[in-house]
């Protein structure tokens, strides 16, 4: 079996996602646990093996989703690459998702 490496792509509105987020975490947590919580975050697409791995989000059904903590990850794959759309808080309401 082989594996497929894929090439993992941010969106500027996923690497502002991650910005704030730590920002925010900041203000709440220590360093060394925000830094760790946004790290989680930057790694999980690495995990991806194939495309289909993880599901479709229910509001953007376009995009599917990795969860860490209470984060959502949404993604598009093309071709051997992953697109990161953007990054959301799953506390939050839905109307606030962008991608």
């Amino acid at each position: 079996m082989v594996i497929q490496k894929y090439t993992i792509s941010w969106s500027d509105r996923a690497k502002l996602d991650v910005k704030h987020i730590y920002l925010h975490l900041l203000n709440k947590n220590s360093k060394s646990s925000s830094q760790k919580i946004r790290d989680e975050i930057i790694n999980a697409p690495k995990t991806i093996v194939f495309p289909e791995q993880f599901q479709f989000d229910e509001y953007l059904v376009e995009c599917r989703r990795i969860i860490v903590r209470n984060y959502k990850i949404l993604y598009l794959v093309q071709n051997i690459t992953v697109h990161i759309v953007s990054i959301f808080n799953s506390h939050s309401h839905p109307s606030k998702m962008k991608a």
